[in-house]
């Protein structure tokens, strides 16, 4: 399971990132949305090649769904 901020950091501006299993991502707020990028380690994101975008609405359901995507993303990229 991931340790993300809460619904609020986003709702409030914050960006977010991290990493897992040598995937990095980046989570974010983007017109009342939540925008998700991943990319593969060592690179930082301004200099990295993004795998995959994804955008969820901005609620505890969208929160959740973009949770679950993320972790099966970061399973899927490294095997």
């Amino acid at each position: 399971m991931l340790d993300l901020p809460g619904l609020l950091y986003f709702q409030n501006g914050g960006v977010y990132k991290g990493s897992a299993k040598g995937t990095r991502y980046k989570i974010g707020p983007e017109d009342d949305n939540l925008a998700v990028e991943i990319w593969l380690e060592p690179n930082c994101y301004e200099k990295a090649e993004i795998l995959e975008r994804a955008e969820f609405e901005l609620s505890d359901i969208g929160r959740s769904a973009m949770v679950e995507w993320l972790t099966e993303k970061i399973e899927v990229v490294r095997k």
